[in-house]
């Protein structure tokens, strides 16, 4: 049911709480503390496990912000990062309920959300009194599906979160109708109630800065992505909110169409935050455009050149290939620009027509090129398995990544996201097995036609192998383990296990469904 509901009595019996609680201002929330949860999950198929030394644990954001949000309006928050900290459920859970919460606030993304829900209902089952509320993208994109699909969760946050979780809280805390608050799905009476997006933030400058304080271990607990950042301590920081473009495998449930930015002034006194009080070396920008507002984008450079050259700060981020000149690219690496991620996506401009992706493969050659030139490393990001994918596009695909002068390549699996325009259509295109814990980008679970599961599984192995056993490659690879000791202990450290997850990995993601019950605690 979308659209607003009405503001009515302050008295609702909401479902998920307590067999025969009733809601009614206090009486369910008696202290103002607090819990932010990342649940544990694993981005790979939980039977071909990635070994732990080689998994990205970046911390949430989105978390800190509103942890540190929450705080502003008086909250006790804490936050657990689940699976950056290699924790189970069971672990998760006890560390949450020893902390006496009044609110667990649950973070999920298709792939969590599930684990989220499991994690949800063993704290109520310790801790009957706790209110879950859960947000993300995925409540975003299905909003009224997913509280019906899972009733352990009370409340859903849908869009940004900031404002609704401290409208929320003071409900809570002090009676009122959350059915008066915008960007809240819940359950009232057996009926699914959606109380309609709340207008987005315009100046995100007025809000915290993360909580960094929070976290367990910062920065030294969490790491990138292996390959990703030329020093340790690294952290992570979004800028900006919002994407203008198209592309059909994209959500932008959360934060909208409209492009947002943080000031270049707030970007870098963050970027100097993390450097003076953290000792961060390496900064990996997230945001989908970093570098699409040209103004802002020389602004910070301007600003954080000086940590470049006093601290010795790299940092890292992702742009589309025609947001960059050569003009740019000399600032960003003068600013201390290390590396460029770019969505490429398909070497097939019959395949990036399809998705809507606005990009031509002419100007996807004239980026990579250019940012090679100007000594800052090129990643390509590649998907595949796309509608309408064939092995000549697939071939083109690797002839691209080889041809140009990329110095690493990631290629997920094409999965048609809820909240994506390609979700609802995308049985049109092949098989699609719509199950949430196997929406990882790493699993099959859209087939093309033409494909099997076994076969796409085996263009994928066979492109990866394409690309890095290369003597130019293996070389260059050679060296940055040379340059950065750390990866290789990464690596030395996962040996027996990554051996173990390459053999197994032919089967990965061969067999129907997945871990239906709790995973062990």
């Amino acid at each position: 049911m979308e659209g607003s509901c009405g503001r009515g009595s302050s008295v609702l019996v909401v479902g998920g709480f307590p067999p025969g609680a009733v809601y009614m201002g206090a009486s369910l929330v008696k202290k103002k503390s607090i819990v932010f949860v990342n649940p544990p999950y694993t981005v790979w198929d939980e039977r071909v496990r990635l070994p732990r030394a080689l998994e990205n644990t970046m911390p949430s954001l989105g978390l800190l912000g509103l942890a540190a949000v929450v705080r502003e309006a008086g909250w006790e928050p804490h936050v657990v990062e689940a699976g950056a900290l290699g924790l189970s459920l069971g672990e998760t859970a006890r560390l949450v309920v020893s902390k006496d919460p009044a609110v667990l606030a649950v973070r999920a993304s298709t792939v969590s959300v599930v684990n989220g829900a499991r994690l949800a209902a063993m704290v109520k089952e310790a801790a009957p009194h706790v209110t879950v509320v859960l947000g993300g993208p995925h409540v975003s994109a299905v909003p009224a599906e997913t509280m019906e699909r899972l009733p352990v969760f009370d409340f859903g946050v849908v869009g940004e979160g900031e404002l609704t979780l401290v409208e929320l809280l003071s409900v809570l805390d002090g009676g009122g109708d959350p059915a008066g608050i915008r960007g809240l799905v819940f359950v009232k009476g057996g009926e699914t109630v959606v109380t309609g997006r709340r207008p987005y933030i315009e100046d995100l400058d007025g809000l915290p800065m993360p909580a960094w304080d929070l976290l367990d271990g910062f920065p030294g607990a969490y790491r990138p992505p292996l390959l990703s950042y030329r020093a340790l301590p690294a952290a992570s920081l979004v800028t900006s909110r919002g994407c203008p473009y198209g592309c059909t495998f994209c959500d932008r449930s959360v934060f909208g169409r409209r492009y947002r930015g943080f000031g270049a002034a707030y970007v870098a006194s963050m970027a100097e935050r993390l450097v003076t009080a953290y000792g961060v070396r390496h900064i990996l920008f997230y945001d989908d455009l970093f570098s699409v507002s040209k103004d802002r984008l020389v602004e910070v450079c301007r600003r954080l050149r000086p940590l470049a050259e006093g601290h010795g700060l790299t940092w890292s981020c992702d742009a589309r290939v025609e947001s960059v000149t050569a003009g740019t690219l000399a600032q960003m690496k003068a600013a201390g620009c290390w590396e460029i991620a770019y969505g490429v996506e398909s070497g097939s401009q019959e395949i990036l027509d399809r998705v809507a992706k606005g990009t031509r493969l002419e100007e996807v050659e004239r980026a990579v090129r250019l940012t090679h030139e100007a000594g800052i490393k090129v990643k390509g990001l590649f998907m595949m398995g796309h509608p309408g994918e064939t092995p000549r596009t697939i071939r083109m695909t690797v002839e691209l990544a080889r041809r140009l002068p990329f110095d690493h390549i990631n290629i997920s699996r094409f999965t048609p996201y809820p909240g994506t325009a390609v979700y609802r259509e995308a049985s049109r295109w092949g098989e699609f097995r719509e199950d949430w814990e196997r929406m990882n980008a790493m699993t099959a679970v859209f087939v093309p036609r033409g494909f099997t599961e076994a076969s796409l599984t085996r263009a994928y192995r066979r492109a990866i192998l394409d690309f890095y056993v290369r003597p130019s490659v293996l070389w260059r690879l050679a060296k940055d383990l040379v340059r950065n000791p750390d990866t290789a202990r990464r690596l030395l450290a996962a040996q027996g296990e990554l051996i173990g997850s390459l053999v197994r990995m032919p089967f990965h993601g061969l067999r129907e469904g997945g871990r239906k019950g709790p995973p062990a605690a």
